[in-house]
């Protein structure tokens, strides 16, 4: 990343990628606007100079950006191209989902600065109190069991920062999606999303040249990343005081119920159910989002690896719950059909989950539309997806 003094800032300004402090701390998002306060921060703090991979965005793009409202706003502003009773009950959805991204934007946020804040703190021996991750746990577990358009709100969110504060964020997320699913209580709920966000607090403690390694990691560096289980169930029953029925997930999540898993090799029937359900949405929410080794893998690829690959590392019941709530081509999901139009799946069909509702967004040579369209795979059959595609190609 480069560095840009301060005194080249000024407030209403943006970049197109997120602002830093320094190499894992975020100070303003992408996108988003430079405020006075902001500023000011800086100058109080001594701060001469931020660090960004990106770019200042233009006036034109600036407007392009505030007419789209970031990554995962839906524009339900347009003619219908076919104006009936289904195409006004799937704009009221695409609606729906824009009112909910708001308020999801804003807990995924406030989730995203305490993980930052807390593990960065723990990286240095220094730990908070869990006050402050019970409330943010609340709002997660309330958020996500009121709330019918998280798995589409999940897939099409992108938040920048630092991968191992953002996939916890994501791994939560997915976790009490699990939990609802498998009708949890409101407390429980809130225990599960507790548990995972501190899950992985263990890995502050591994060297950033292992956890970060682009290449193949050698048999020390697997021994380093292997301990990050118990290092974290110490920190959580320790330090923070974290009562062992939630800190568990810390030691058990990387467990796999045939016993093949790590630190203890246990077996299922050892293996808490709150980590079982960690288990799932870890494994889901790294696939799906980048690594320093690798490039993210799409929703539709990873649910079938999960299938064929890792199905014996996961509760049978719950793993199959899940994938059939997302259906193979989650809500949320970016498919290209077989005429080559590219499109958003807003909607499953539970009993034939390779047919879903599709909002075409693009035609067959790539161009926008300029309209509301929406094709039932159930009742074009002469229509199929052709191939899943990154969520950022079809807008």
């Amino acid at each position: 990343m480069r560095k840009i003094s301060i005194r080249d800032l000024e407030a209403g300004s943006k970049f197109t990628k997120s602002l830093y402090l320094d190499k894992d701390t975020v100070f303003v998002g992408a996108d988003q606007p430079i405020t006075q306060q902001d500023l000011d921060r800086l100058v109080q703090f001594g701060i001469t100079f931020i660090l960004t991979d990106g770019e200042k965005v233009t006036a034109d793009q600036s407007d392009k950006s505030a007419n789209t409202n970031g990554p995962g706003y839906f524009d339900t502003n347009l003619p219908f191209y076919q104006d009936d009773e289904n195409s006004t009950r799937y704009k009221y959805l695409l609606e729906k989902t824009n009112t909910a991204k708001v308020e999801f934007n804003a807990v995924f946020k406030d989730c995203f600065d305490l993980v930052q804040k807390t593990y960065k703190s723990a990286s240095e021996g220094r730990y908070t109190e869990i006050r402050e991750f019970r409330e943010i746990a609340e709002r997660i577990a309330d958020h996500t069991k009121t709330n019918a358009q998280i798995p589409i709100l999940l897939l099409s969110h992108s938040h920048s920062g630092y991968y191992l504060y953002t996939h916890i964020c994501y791994a939560t997320f997915f976790s009490v999606m699990l939990g609802n699913f498998l009708e949890f209580s409101r407390p429980k709920l809130i225990d599960l999303a507790l548990a995972s966000l501190f899950a992985d607090i263990g890995m502050v403690t591994v060297p950033e040249e292992v956890s970060e390694k682009k290449g193949n990691l050698t048999e020390l560096d697997l021994k380093t990343i292997k301990r990050h289980p118990v290092t974290g169930y110490q920190i959580l029953t320790q330090r923070l005081k974290l009562k062992n029925s939630l800190a568990i997930v810390a030691l058990q999540h990387h467990e796999a119920v045939d016993g093949s898993g790590y630190p203890q090799r246990i077996l299922a029937n050892q293996i808490e159910e709150l980590t079982k359900v960690f288990m799932i949405a870890d494994q889901f929410a790294a696939m799906i989002h980048p690594r320093p080794y690798r490039q993210a893998i799409l929703p539709y690829e990873a649910m079938k690896i999960m299938i064929s690959e890792n199905v014996n590392r996961f509760d049978l019941k719950m793993v199959r719950l899940f994938l059939n709530k997302l259906s193979m081509f989650p809500v949320g999901s970016g498919v290209v059909l077989s005429d080559l139009r590219m499109g958003m799946v807003i909607e499953s069909n539970k009993d034939k989950p390779l047919r879903p509702v599709i909002r075409v967004t693009k035609d067959a040579e790539g161009k926008r539309l300029k309209h509301l369209e929406f094709v039932d795979l159930m009742k074009d059959l002469n229509l199929y997806i052709q191939q899943a595609i990154p969520f950022s190609q079809i807008y």
